[in-house]
């Protein structure tokens, strides 16, 4: 650990406005980065950030040097916008059943015109439980039985929302670079 880091992680500890402001300029982007992958929109997403913080804040006497700093931070952001996702996911997720099946798509080489913006930007506009599977699983790098139990879902219902994500990804990803979408 850095002298800057553990100044900045005892300043926090204090309550320091200084240090807590150095924390928001520093880790801000990466928390909000991730609230912006779990949640519907903007708005919730926003929301979500200011939610985590706060709670980073008050809990931040909890913090031990066994993991570092950005990591101490992932984890909790990753667990605030789970719980987040089990609050809010009864009102708008409907069963696997009643989804659209979206079949599989060949895979077209990536080019330059694919900007991790708009990668971004698909992955948000998944639907909620296909979202939340894949940026576990994809991004977070948590395995399938944990994403199960967080999700409160099957194992197979797991990999079946995992594998429809990508597929929808992918054919989101073909009709950008194809330009079908501006074609009339």
């Amino acid at each position: 650990m850095s002298e800057k880091e553990a100044k900045l992680i005892k300043g926090c500890v204090a309550g320091d406005k200084a240090c807590q402001k150095q924390l928001y300029l520093d880790y801000g982007g990466m928390i909000k980065s991730i609230c912006t992958r779990y949640t519907a929109n903007p708005d919730e997403a926003e929301d979500l950030f200011h939610d985590t913080f706060i709670f980073i804040l008050v809990n931040f006497k909890k913090y031990n040097n066994i993991t570092s700093l950005g990591a101490w931070l992932r984890r909790i952001t990753i667990n605030k916008a789970i719980d987040h996702y089990r609050k809010t996911s009864h009102n708008r997720i409907a069963s696997l059943e009643e989804m659209e099946y979206e079949p599989v798509v060949d895979a077209e080489p990536l080019n330059e015109a694919l900007t991790m913006n708009k990668i971004v930007a698909f992955i948000n506009e998944l639907p909620d439980k296909y979202r939340t599977a894949f940026n576990l699983y994809v991004i977070d790098d948590v395995e399938q039985e944990e994403i199960g139990r967080i999700m409160n879902e099957t194992p197979t219902n797991v990999r079946t929302l995992i594998f429809r994500a990508r597929n929808i990804l992918q054919k989101k990803i073909n009709r950008y670079l194809n330009h079908e979408e501006f074609k009339i």
